[in-house]
């Protein structure tokens, strides 16, 4: 189900201090500017990270709704199932423009979803690193800078991916080849 969101005032002058600083930080080749609405929802640490990573990380994760994930497979607040492989320079770029475009949200919509992500994508820049979850049940992503082990993004962090669910279920098929569940996704 969905409803009208509330507008965000503050997204105007976030996004603006947000872009400014991706356009001075971003000065290795291959990077990119976001648009002003998804910069404000990225934030501008995950902005710089993402804006030329250093490499992506792949895992097929789960999220057991009212239990602490395993401690020997806890990740970023989720469990991690497998690894899966690095990006390579497309599949990196692909994932930077999908998140840096304002059509790829539906900013003004909101669903009554518990996002369950099933693909966790770390984006790595020196030291620091970027999580992107995947949730495809709800069609819904959320990115979090640096996240403690057993920290889960609380659904205001989260935002609706419906326009870009092609591409993103195309990418993670070629990431989990041999994964049923990721397979028969649609």
């Amino acid at each position: 189900m969905r409803t009208i969101r509330a507008q965000r005032p503050w997204m105007a002058m976030a996004a603006g201090m947000v872009v400014a600083l991706a356009a001075c930080c971003g000065s290795r080749s291959g990077t990119a500017t976001p648009d002003a609405e998804a910069a404000a929802f990225l934030g501008a640490d995950a902005v710089a990270i993402l804006a030329a990573p250093d490499r992506i990380e792949s895992f097929r994760v789960a999220r057991v709704i009212g239990k602490a994930p395993d401690p020997t497979k806890a990740i970023a607040g989720v469990e991690r199932l497998a690894g899966g492989p690095l990006l390579d320079a497309a599949q990196t770029a692909q994932v930077r423009d999908l998140l840096f475009a304002e059509d790829s949200y539906e900013f003004d919509l909101a669903k009554a979803c518990d996002p369950v992500p099933g693909v966790l994508l770390r984006a790595w820049q020196g030291g620091r690193y970027a999580d992107l979850y995947l949730c495809f049940e709800c069609l819904m992503w959320a990115v979090s800078v640096d996240t403690p082990i057993d920290r889960f993004p609380p659904i205001r962090e989260w935002e609706d991916f419906d326009p870009v669910q092609r591409p993103l279920v195309a990418l993670v098929k070629a990431l989990f080849p041999a994964d049923a569940a990721i397979q028969a996704l649609r």
